[in-house]
């Protein structure tokens, strides 16, 4: 039982562990407001369904709205005057005393002409304020009640003196009368400039700020509604409205109680996967936690993005996570990666379903048609595909949302071109996940594969019979891989290294011996398998040695499994029929991926085929089903997935290889 619980702590609870805290960081970093998640522009169209209010609001007036009231009421402004009741009288008084206006005849004019100018106001033009919009002037009764004189009908000093001229004849007398006149009929009207300023100031107060109000349940905008400038500020306003008015911090539990429960599940998703799917990844935990790591990342630079602009959501390269995936481990899990972040980023980037078509379709798209992608021409190739699927996914789905492409915004397209500007910095994270991570990338692996690194250049110089061996094994085994689907580039990289162990003994094994006396005859069998059997685990502190990836020390533990040296074992048990037979077996494991078992059967028969003159096709055939044969009754496929269908094609392909490499030839009967 304690066995059985510290299994699943190390293989499963730990895992779980793990997801949770970042579930809980997520979900506390996650924002904690309702988003608006509706996009709108002005002059496009709202491509949602009916929008209706869920509460009252009223929607204010913008600062032009205000601006263009305030101008209106300059234009418009009442003019106010003050009057004087006294100057009339004064001036009739005047000119009832005056000897030039005895004459009844030019009394009555001189009285006539007062009425005319008095009845409305004589206004003095000093101070008063030049507006060309003047319809009405006011004039302050008692207890300041204004009551309104038209403009046209109050006299000014030219009105007046035009007035004067036109009433009497130019004689000399009337001259003087004139004269008179004009000196002494003064305005009754006075421009108040105290409470023209005052009465101006306090309508600008008494503005109405209301523009809009909406009861709860009235319809803001319906779908398909061109979005004109009233309606653009109807929803700018909704939606500062809702995120502060709808939201408080009980409903702020309650979102994250639903952050908390959807991350969960898409993480649970994900893990079961993982479990079912990619079992070795699921129990690495340096792969395991880089994956969850990665996802966390991406969810922190979303949210991050987010809180600074919205509006700038694409320049985030979300391609790098699927393509790094893809480098370190395989496409179906290059693919769910790229899934189960963008549905978990999806919870929060506004128009989520705009989001999640545009990087689906990318992400797909970019993985499914560049197989080599750890290669800098394709990364280029990729990033290429990645903005034009890009633009037209976003062009695509404008035009079934709006019908036209009037409004684009092209800022968009620029923020699509710097996303896939950033996916090439994907060469240096990979470089940075290796050393940090110790995991290994298809870049790390094509560096090996140049045989003047220090490990091959010294296996070349001690033992190039087996260098030419590993070179063998690993172009059949390259072959096998590519039949079953399997990773061929690591398979070919593995059985490059598996031998390099035979660096210290090169004379011990066949194929460095070259017509030598071989050195096992003086030998007692078990000396030999020691040395047979010590080539694995000096192969491994060679790997550490030369800082190789624990993907390629896996080819040097297993390719032989746990195997027994028959030739020794069976020479010993002559000798000593109560042998050991642990001395005679390797330490294993037994290989545990379809990668490693087929550089274990290419080894083994590769080897086996060296030992026999001029094989024919039969030959070969024959040796590779006994030795593939022999493999299955000593349960060495026991714990790597490789399938017998799959074992029979890898069965086919080294056949045709070996012919290949034999040239063998059908014999013709001589005549």
């Amino acid at each position: 039982m304690a066995n059985f619980f510290k299994f699943f702590y190390k293989n499963i609870a730990s895992k779980i562990l793990v997801s949770i805290v970042v579930v809980l960081l997520l979900t506390f970093f996650f924002p904690k407001k309702d988003i608006f998640k509706y996009e709108f522009y002005n002059g496009k169209t709202w491509s949602y369904g009916d929008l209706f209010s869920p509460f009252n609001f009223f929607v204010l007036k913008s600062k032009r709205d205000i601006n263009l009231e305030i101008k209106y009421l300059k234009i418009n402004q009442e003019i106010f005057c003050s009057k004087n009741e006294e100057t009339a009288k004064k001036i009739k008084k005047n000119i009832k005393n005056n000897s030039l206006l005895k004459n009844k005849y030019y009394y009555k004019i001189s009285n006539k002409l007062l009425n005319i100018i008095y009845k409305y106001g004589y206004l003095e033009n000093k101070n008063f304020p030049k507006n060309n919009n003047i319809n009405n002037i006011f004039f302050l009764k008692r207890e300041n009640e204004p009551i309104a004189i038209s403009y046209k009908k109050v006299f000014t000093y030219k009105k007046v003196n035009d007035l004067i001229e036109k009433s009497f004849f130019n004689k000399k007398k009337e001259k003087k009368i004139k004269n008179f006149l004009k000196k002494i009929i003064t305005p009754n009207l006075f421009y108040n400039q105290k409470y023209t300023e005052d009465y101006f100031n306090n309508k600008i107060k008494n503005i109405n700020r209301i523009k809009f109000y909406f009861p709860k349940g009235k319809n803001i905008i319906k779908k398909n509604e061109i979005i004109n400038e009233d309606k653009f500020h109807i929803l700018s306003f909704f939606k500062k409205e809702y995120e502060n008015k709808i939201w408080n911090k009980k409903k702020n539990y309650h979102l994250m109680i639903g952050y908390f429960l959807m991350i969960s599940i898409i993480f649970s998703i994900f893990l079961l996967y993982l479990f079912y799917f990619q079992n070795k990844i699921f129990h690495n935990d340096r792969e395991f936690n880089f994956l969850i790591i990665s996802i966390f990342f991406t969810s922190i630079i979303t949210v991050l993005t987010l809180k600074y602009d919205s509006k700038i959501l694409y320049i985030i390269p979300f391609c790098i996570l699927p393509i790094s995936v893809r480098v370190f481990f395989n496409f179906d899990l290059s693919i769910i990666i790229h899934l189960t972040t963008i549905l978990l980023l999806s919870l929060i980037t506004p128009n989520s379903l705009e989001f999640i078509l545009l990087e689906i379709v990318t992400g797909f798209l970019v993985l499914l048609t560049n197989k080599n992608i750890y290669k800098m021409a394709n990364l280029f190739i990729a990033v290429g595909k990645i903005t034009v699927t890009y633009i037209i996914t976003f062009i695509s789905l404008t035009l079934i949302r709006e019908g036209t492409l009037e409004n684009i915004p092209l800022k968009t397209f620029y923020l699509f071109f710097f996303s896939g500007i950033l996916t090439l910095f994907v060469h240096p994270l990979i470089f940075l996940f290796e050393k940090l991570l110790n995991i290994t990338s298809y870049i790390s692996l094509l560096e090996l594969s140049d045989t003047n690194t220090p490990i091959l250049r010294l296996l070349s110089k001690k033992a190039p019979g087996t260098l030419q061996h590993v070179l063998t094994v690993a172009n059949i085994a390259e072959e096998a891989a590519v039949a079953i689907g399997a990773n061929s580039l690591l398979v070919k990289i593995g059985a490059i290294y598996h031998d390099i162990g035979k660096i210290k003994n090169p004379v011990f094994f066949i194929e460095n011996q070259y017509n030598l006396l071989n050195p096992h005859e003086k030998l007692c069998p078990i000396e030999s398998a020691n040395i047979i059997l010590g080539h694995v685990s000096i192969g491994i502190e060679l790997a550490k040695k030369y800082h190789l990836p624990n993907s390629i020390t896996d080819f040097i533990k297993t390719h032989h499994g746990n195997s027994i040296i028959h030739y020794f074992y069976e020479k010993q048990k002559k000798i000593n029929p109560k042998i050991d037979k642990k001395k005679f077996q390797y330490p294993g494991p037994k290989p545990f991926s379809k990668e490693t078992a087929i550089v274990m059967i290419s080894d083994s028969i590769e080897a086996a085929s060296k030992s026999i003159k001029n094989p024919s096709n039969e030959d070969l055939e024959k040796l590779v089903e006994n030795i593939v044969d022999k493999q299955k009754k000593e349960n060495q496929f026991s714990n790597s997935d490789i399938t017998l269908k799959e074992i029979e094609r890898i069965k086919k392909v080294i056949k045709n290889k070996l012919i290949s490499i034999y040239h063998t030839r059908i014999e013709y009967p001589n005549n």
